[in-house]
């Protein structure tokens, strides 16, 4: 029941995310003088399997404004493209919050 619960909200969430994420990036395209500061961001995640860090990583990826360009399972990193790097340490609790904790519930490692 806790694995149902976690993919309904990570579906809800994902689609929040992808609206508001949309609307972000809209407004960085349409500003007349681009404000975004480009970057890529580590990204690492807890212990998860490597189907767990693949959804993870699709994800961020759909998510417009950011683009996963490597999956390190290794050091369980992410390596993330960010259209607008000003706010790395919040785009960071954004993926963790929103996606990562209900991967988690879905992809854990066992013990």
């Amino acid at each position: 029941m806790k694995r149902v619960a976690a993919a309904v909200v990570l579906a809800v969430s994902f689609v929040w995310q992808l609206a508001l994420s949309g609307l972000a990036t809209l407004r960085i395209i349409l500003a007349p003088c681009a404000l975004a500061q480009p970057v890529l961001m580590r990204y690492e995640f807890a212990p998860m399997t490597e189907a767990g860090a693949a959804l993870l990583a699709s994800l961020v990826t759909l998510t417009p404004g950011s683009t996963v360009v490597d999956i390190d399972m290794e050091t369980r990193s992410l390596l993330v493209h960010l259209l607008d790097g000003r706010d790395q340490a919040g785009a960071a609790e954004g993926i963790r919050r929103h996606f990562e904790r209900h991967v988690r519930v879905l992809c854990r490692v066992k013990s």
